[in-house]
């Protein structure tokens, strides 16, 4: 008897070693081969650990979303980048409602949800350690507060463009999520210097800091950051206008990589020094 693909063993040869290498429109399009691989495909979907649209997030629909996740409860990962037209609360809050051991949530540039999703998500998914509010202007104070008081194993949280975020929201963050490594703040134009010296003394995991763009921040409080933010590798700083030299300095002689550049005599003594240390027999 001739055997067929669907003969191999499905969850070690077909779920492990195949299907996880085609594209995510490639496994739609084989559920219209037959009534077979229809019936593969949705077991496969349902044991999926990860769903990822990004790259045919403008061609997703509501329907197909809901055929990838409705019979599956065991999700640990979630993209969902720019999915702007058919992402509702309703969607998303039954996927999040049924997925209790999820850890990752990524829904940059999504307009069309609200915080509803992220208190379902305090709620159900405790465990989260990577979530990425990009560019979501809907996000509140309130929305924050909940994730930071229920989700505290967070290690990411990206809030870059959330607008509506204030002080409050971010110094409960610090607080209550301790194993923070990565924090963006960018384009929070209202927080001030108040939240990011509160940051600085209360997230001291943080290795990765992105503060772009938040104007209202001076060296007030990146002294603070330079004094008590010993694990900070990173420090994403451009466009705010108040933080100087003055301050940049301190970190960058701890090793602190920083996307402002020394102005150019500071950075000429750098290389004299450098050249310098290469000479034999001279010491600085």
């Amino acid at each position: 008897e001739e055997l067929t693909f669907l003969d191999l063993p499905w969850e070690d040869v077909i779920f492990r070693y195949i299907l996880p290498c085609l594209p995510l429109q490639t496994q739609f399009q084989l559920r219209r081969v037959s009534l077979g691989f229809r019936d593969l495909m949705t077991a496969y979907f349902s044991t999926a650990k990860s769903v990822n649209i990004t790259r045919i997030a403008l061609r997703m629909t509501a329907g197909a979303f809901e055929i990838l996740t409705q019979h599956n409860n065991s999700l640990q990962n979630i993209v969902l980048r720019n999915a702007k037209d058919w992402l509702t609360d309703k969607i998303l809050n039954s996927v999040l409602s049924r997925n209790p051991k999820l850890v990752k949530l990524d829904l940059t540039n999504c307009s069309s949800v609200s915080n509803t999703c992220l208190q379902i998500l305090a709620s159900k998914c405790p465990n989260m350690r990577d979530i990425s509010l990009r560019e979501c202007h809907w996000v509140s104070r309130e929305g924050v507060t909940v994730i930071a008081l229920h989700c505290r194993d967070l290690q990411c949280l990206d809030l870059t463009g959330c607008w509506e975020v204030d002080d409050e929201a971010v110094m409960m963050v610090a607080l209550s999520c301790k194993k923070l490594r990565f924090l963006s703040l960018a384009k929070i134009y209202g927080m001030t210097d108040n939240a990011l010296s509160v940051v600085a003394r209360e997230a001291t995991s943080l290795v990765h800091l992105n503060i772009q763009g938040c104007w209202r921040l001076s060296d007030d409080s990146m002294h603070i950051v330079a004094e008590y933010a010993q694990s900070l590798q990173a420090l994403q700083v451009r466009e705010c206008r108040d933080v100087t030299e003055r301050t940049l300095s301190k970190l960058r002689q701890r090793g602190v990589k920083t996307d402002v550049r020394p102005p150019p005599s500071l950075r000429a003594m750098s290389d004299v020094s450098l050249r310098l240390r290469s000479v034999p027999n001279i010491q600085m």
